[in-house]
Formats: structure tokens, C-alpha cells, sequence
């Protein structure tokens, strides 16, 4: 067995890939789902901009952190979480919902 470290200063051989090496898998679809609603309903909640102890402690006052997380800034990271709590569904209902040809990868 190889380095993944050599790999990446003598990369092997390029190859064809076949179908069954492609397609999607139920884990892989389920996986990036929640992440995708998890990840967004974090950023959408707004926990990311709270001011807390820890801010406190590093002596940072309130004014300063309000400077350094402006309202356009919390507003793209709060539409970037809508966007990704609405892909999240979007990829957990493929193949249930709509796209009900889409064959998955046997184990």
C-alpha cells in the first residue's frame, strides 16, 4: 500500500471510471442532507453572531464586535443557511420525491 503522501508527488495512471464506481449512494444522500439542514439551521438561528463571555474575556466590548459582524454580513450568512436548509431537502427527497429513476450504488 501506498503513501497517499507519495500519491500526491507521483500520482498514479489516469482511468476510465464506470457507472457503478459514480453513482450515488443512500449513506452519502442521507449524510449530506443533514448536514446541509444542520449546518444551515445553525447559521439560520444566529448563533454564530451571539456576543458571549469568551468575547468579554478577550476584552472585546459589544460596539467593536457589532463592527466586526455587520448586518450585511449576518444577513449573507443567515441567507447562505436558508440556502442551504432548502438544498438539504432538495437532495433528501431526490429519488423519493422526483427523479424516481435515479439508481444508487449496490453495496
Amino acid at each position: 500500500m501506498s503513501s497517499n503522501i507519495l500519491s500526491v508527488v507521483n500520482p498514479p495512471p489516469q482511468r476510465d471510471l464506470d457507472n457503478e464506481e459514480t453513482k450515488d449512494c443512500i449513506p452519502c444522500q442521507i449524510m449530506s442532507t443533514m448536514f446541509s439542514i444542520g449546518f444551515g439551521a445553525y447559521l439560520v438561528s444566529g448563533k454564530p453572531f451571539e456576543y458571549t463571555e469568551v468575547e468579554r474575556r478577550r476584552g472585546v466590548t459589544m460596539a467593536e464586535f457589532e463592527k466586526r459582524n455587520p448586518k450585511w454580513w449576518k444577513g449573507s450568512l443567515r441567507g447562505l443557511g436558508g440556502t442551504l436548509i432548502i438544498l438539504g431537502f432538495v437532495r433528501g427527497t431526490e429519488g423519493w420525491l422526483w427523479n424516481k429513476e435515479k439508481e444508487y450504488k449496490k453495496f
